[in-house]
């Protein structure tokens, strides 16, 4: 089974050689057993040095790893106490900025609405004042129209006005006599 310390990937590089110096302290050892019984005083005795020289290491490999983890935990312990301190005032602003978030959120959906109704009464009273400007264009053609007509003494289609059936020029009085009449006043133009 390989170690991994949590956040890293791989294992780190001391462990690794502590793996492999135990797989070959394994393959050594597994050596000396079989070859025990054959084996030579001085051979023997050199198996037994490199058999502790490698029991040397692992352990020193062993008390750096305990010492790495022990380091680690107490940075553990240290973020935590971090964490405690701030979480309080992270949570609380937390709920404020979602508070403020969600009042965004429908302050912007009311804007957008108004902004619909907003243009749906411009282009509405556009369309009115463009209705009225047509009307009272209209009002004016018909007044002026009724106007000249009145002072020329007949109607559109041509029949006389009333007061108008005789030629004004064969009036008593002459020409003068019929003229003499104020022009009516044209109403005030709209817009």
């Amino acid at each position: 089974a390989s170690l991994k310390l949590a956040g890293s990937s791989a294992p780190p590089l001391e462990l690794t050689h502590a793996m492999e110096d135990l797989r070959a302290g394994q393959t050594l050892l597994q050596r000396y057993e079989e070859g025990k019984k054959t084996l030579r005083p001085e051979v023997a005795e050199a198996g037994i040095m490199v058999l502790d020289s490698l029991i040397a290491r692992l352990k020193n490999v062993r008390s750096n790893s305990k010492k790495t983890v022990d380091d680690r935990l107490q940075e553990i312990k240290h973020l935590d106490k971090q964490i405690e301190t701030v979480a309080p005032y992270y949570n609380k602003n937390k709920k404020m900025h979602d508070a403020h978030v969600k009042e965004r959120d429908q302050l912007v959906k009311d804007v957008a609405e108004l902004t619909v109704v907003l243009d749906n009464s411009v282009k509405a009273s556009h369309d009115l004042l463009y209705t009225a400007n047509r009307a009272a264009g209209l009002i004016r053609t018909n007044m002026a129209s009724s106007l000249v007509d009145s002072n020329r003494g007949f109607t559109a289609s041509g029949a006389a006005l009333a007061g108008r059936e005789t030629n004004a020029l064969k009036r008593t009085g002459g020409v003068k006599a019929a003229n003499t009449r104020a022009a009516p006043t044209l109403p005030r133009k709209f817009g």
